[in-house]
């Protein structure tokens, strides 16, 4: 009895977002799983999808001790489970320095889907590269989907304003203007989408708690 108490426990807890223990370090790893799932499927990244394939295996593994050692489960070693997560910080440096040796590349090899996706997924932070991404902005974006600039390059007609309000020709005003627009109906799309995530998200941990509810039944726990 004591050991479905536990597995009760460890289900319910598992519908938390992360471990609580050592937040500070497994929350960076947790959260990137998402992100580097996306990252594997892009064309430049698939010769390290095999260790990002594993990177996501060992963290499943991390997050179920972690869930355990929240739960204070004795048979589990806090410094074992802050061990796995220092070696899963390494491996996760490395993914990040290896997808921003490709987002180099891709500047150079002209691969606009390669750097449309790791700006929209969030891997590269445009400051760091704002006058090479506004360039190839403004060679590209015609032939190539590169949708994830368009906040920056808005940013930067906009500074063109208010320095030098004579250095804009008409096509790039309306080009200023298109992008405000554009930028302003995505913010409601997103806010819609928002808001069904979250009814989603809310139906589903009703059921979750539903059949967590009839599991406790059928085990006469109260």
């Amino acid at each position: 009895m004591k050991h479905l108490l536990l597995l009760l426990a460890i289900t319910f807890t598992l519908f938390a977002q992360n471990p609580k223990s050592f937040a500070a370090l497994g929350d960076v790893i947790y959260d990137d799983v998402e992100t580097f799932e996306k990252l594997k499927s892009l064309p430049s990244m698939q010769a390290f999808s095999g260790a990002i394939n594993q990177y996501i295996a060992d963290t499943h593994q991390a997050k179920e001790i972690g869930f355990l050692v929240d739960a204070k489960d004795k048979s589990i070693d806090a410094k074992t489970y802050l061990a796995k997560l220092r070696k899963l910080s390494v491996a996760h440096d490395t993914i990040m320095e290896k997808s921003t040796k490709h987002f180099k590349e891709a500047l150079s090899d002209e691969d606009g889907e390669t750097i449309n996706a790791m700006i929209a997924y969030g891997v590269i932070d445009t400051e760091d590269y704002d006058k090479e991404l506004i360039n190839y902005y403004e060679e590209f974006h015609e032939d190539q989907n590169l949708s994830s600039l368009n906040a920056l390059y808005l940013k930067y007609l906009s500074t063109l304003v208010k320095e030098k309000p004579t250095a804009l020709t008409e096509a790039q005003r309306e080009e200023l203007e298109n992008e405000a627009n554009i930028k302003r109906m995505r913010a409601k799309k997103q806010a819609k989408d928002a808001a069904f995530s979250k009814s989603v998200k809310e139906e589903q941990n009703r059921e979750k708690k539903k059949v967590l509810d009839e599991q406790k039944k059928a085990l006469g726990i109260k």
